[in-house]
């Protein structure tokens, strides 16, 4: 008889597939969030397109039955007017001057419409009877099409593998390090529903906050997007109200959250979200969205069984690229002999590990004061190691003039610092 050992503290039993009736067809997604404007003559027409729009992520749509007076904060208009030809072909040619993108749906619509829609280069031209065939795929390539005239901004999520282990440190000192070696915009998201506690460690003084950010989302223009969080130099912070989450009323304007995180992304260089609650129903988005994600975890037993537990749901259950999520072992220390880097990797099964020294008086102090790191003394192991994460991994181009003190800090990092397999 063969025995299977398992190690009852680390080891999570093997998954079981999903039965059949549990398999959830999956929308289809654009690979830009598209904030869309339907003319639309018809309620049937209108009620029949909606159907399809419900089934495609990342596209916000508005119906009007006429080309509103202000539509320039539209990224694409459809045009289903129906048989009306002499509006649609002077609609056509608005939006045109403006350069709005702009589709045509509809059935036999009329040849001097048709030539109409070739002069002025409209998208494509799509009947009501192939919509639900060829919509997604002219949709991806507006969508594409309009994503190489923009920067987008990529979301870096910082979550902890146990509560506690010091994610919301962490990402207070990513954002203001990152801000003071860089020029690009920096945002730090706090989506910390519970306790909200960036604002009071990077001393921010918040009168704004997320929920407010929801509640607005339909007025918030690329001007307003920039001018609503509290800001110091190139660093933004959008901050959460403490017990935010209790609130059941305003969780509804969650639903809201993947189009404001597609304007944060599209107006600023680096978003930086603060998960230090772990996975929440409520802000799933921001890790779906994530490019890269920092889980942050401590040398103890209990902190690794529960990161492993993470990662399952994170690679197993939510569908992410295990090579996008990196380790950050916080308050290391090489004392503790008995869970070694080495340990963590094998345990883990996460190539990327960085490690951020241990000094509980120094991250205290930075929280109780709420005083930047940088102002603190006795900061510079803490900084090192806080840029030596940075310079490996974040897309950011450091200054000039800040690039000669930065490559000093790497070439005396004496420690090891990040952990690679051999």
């Amino acid at each position: 008889m063969s025995i299977k050992k398992i190690s009852n503290i680390i080891d999570l039993p093997d998954s079981k597939p999903l039965e059949q009736e549990e398999v959830i067809t999956k929308k289809q997604s654009l690979p830009l969030h598209i904030n869309a404007l339907v003319i639309c003559t018809s309620d049937d027409t209108k009620f029949a397109l909606a159907n399809q729009f419900s089934l495609i992520n990342n596209l916000h749509i508005e119906f009007s039955k006429q080309l509103p007076k202000q539509f320039s904060q539209f990224d694409l208009v459809m045009l289903a007017m129906g048989k009306d030809s002499t509006n649609i072909k002077i609609v056509i040619e608005q939006l045109a001057k403006e350069h709005i993108p702009t589709l045509l749906l509809g059935d036999d619509i009329e040849h001097d419409v048709i030539r109409t829609a070739m002069q002025f280069n409209v998208q494509d031209v799509i009947t009501l009877a192939t919509v639900e065939q060829e919509l997604v795929n002219t949709l991806t390539v507006c969508a594409n099409k309009i994503l190489k005239q923009k920067k987008v901004a990529p979301i870096i999520s910082i979550i902890n593998g146990k509560s506690g282990s010091g994610a919301s440190f962490i990402s207070g000192c990513l954002g203001e390090i990152t801000a003071d070696l860089c020029q690009d915009e920096i945002v730090l998201l706090d989506a910390d529903l519970h306790y909200g506690s960036l604002a009071d460690s990077l001393n921010f003084k918040a009168d704004y906050f997320l929920n407010d950010a929801l509640n607005d989302i339909e007025s918030l223009d690329n001007t307003a997007i920039k001018s609503m969080m509290t800001k110091r130099k190139n660093l933004s912070l959008l901050t959460s109200k403490t017990y935010a989450q209790l609130d059941s009323e305003q969780n509804k304007n969650f639903v809201h959250l993947e189009q404001l995180l597609w304007k944060i992304k599209l107006n600023h260089d680096l978003v930086l979200a603060d998960l230090s609650r772990g996975l929440d129903v409520l802000t799933l988005p921001l890790v779906l969205l994530s490019s890269q994600i920092l889980i942050v975890v401590q040398q103890n037993i209990v902190s690794l069984r529960e990161t492993k537990a993470l990662i399952h749901q994170l690679t197993d259950r939510m569908g992410i690229n295990k090579s996008l999520i990196k380790i950050i072992v916080n308050r290391h220390s090489k004392q503790v002999t008995n869970i070694t880097l080495d340990d963590i990797k094998n345990v883990l099964a996460i190539n990327d590990i960085f490690c951020v020294s241990n000094n509980y008086q120094l991250a205290s102090s930075c929280t109780d004061l709420g005083s930047p790191l940088s102002k603190l003394s006795d900061n510079k192991i803490i900084h090192k190691d806080i840029c030596c994460i940075i310079e490996q991994i974040f897309p950011v181009d450091i200054a000039v003039e800040k690039a000669g003190f930065f490559s000093n800090i790497l070439r005396k990092a004496h420690d090891f610092i990040r952990y690679e397999s051999r």
